[in-house]
């Protein structure tokens, strides 16, 4: 009976390091999981934010798109503006919108298609109704809502390709810095004639 207790002992010892080792080796794993998991979030988040890769949804297919759609709102507004704004200085103003604008997406439409990315055909809802209000508005009215809405407008444009400068995709960072300063540009005029309008408005 003493030999059977000696025998059944180790097996009882081996058994049971057996499963010690197991459960070490599962937290382990365990852990080993959720700090891979962590990383590729990590490493996920981080492709999200410098990423030149092309697949939809990274930052440099942000750009083409939103970029794109800043810059058909800008040509709409700008006609808008030609046959709408009572003042000739705001008039003047939204051709010079239009012109450059249409440049700009021009060369924005060939950039996309070196990237193999469509751009949006049309503006989404959203920005479909600042236009609507800019038709809906008439005179004076017309004005101040017009040139302010070019004030703001520019003031996210240029964040917008701020930010694309830092790409390191060249391409896009190359475009980014060539529009850049005809947006601030557009915003310098943009301000001043809000200024203008604004001090002649107040002396009525």
């Amino acid at each position: 009976m003493k030999a059977m207790k000696i025998k059944v002992l180790p097996i009882g010892l081996l058994a049971l390091a057996s499963l010690t080792q197991a459960c070490n080796s599962n937290q382990k794993k365990d852990t080993t999981d959720t700090t891979a998991t962590g990383h590729a979030m990590v490493h996920d988040s981080a492709a999200r934010d410098t990423s030149s890769n092309m697949k939809d949804g990274t930052p440099v297919n942000r750009f083409l798109e939103q970029a794109a759609m800043g810059g058909m709102l800008e040509v709409e507004m700008g006609k808008i503006g030609q046959q709408k704004a009572s003042l000739q200085s705001i008039k003047d103003f939204a051709a010079m919108i239009e012109k450059d604008h249409t440049a700009a997406n021009t060369e924005l439409s060939d950039l996309a298609s070196t990237k193999g990315f469509t751009l949006p055909a049309e503006l989404p809802d959203a920005k479909k109704e600042h236009l609507n209000a800019l038709n809906t508005s008439t005179g004076k009215n017309f004005d101040s809502y017009y040139i302010n809405m070019m004030v703001e407008d520019h003031i996210t444009d240029i964040a917008l390709f701020e930010g694309a400068t830092k790409s390191p995709d060249t391409a896009v960072s190359a475009f980014a810095a060539k529009i850049l300063p005809v947006l601030q540009k557009h915003y310098k005029a943009a301000r001043e004639i809000s200024m203008q309008f604004d001090q002649n408005k107040n002396k009525k």
